[in-house]
């Protein structure tokens, strides 16, 4: 059976592209996109959640 760790964070999403170089940078860290929220702030930052194994995570957790 697969134990998650879950985190919400915010993500670039004004540009395209700087959306996938957050997204690729945290795909790097195992964190899986689950979904973004229905809003964007005026900052161009969107939140979302993410999930990844605890496998991943160092020996703190």
């Amino acid at each position: 059976m697969t134990i998650w760790e879950y985190d919400v964070k915010e993500i670039r999403f004004s540009e395209w592209s700087k959306t996938k170089e957050d997204l690729n940078r945290l795909g790097v860290e195992g964190w899986e996109l689950i979904k973004f929220a229905d809003e964007i702030d005026e900052n161009g930052m969107i939140t979302a959640v993410f999930k990844r194994p605890v496998d991943y995570v160092d020996a703190s957790f």
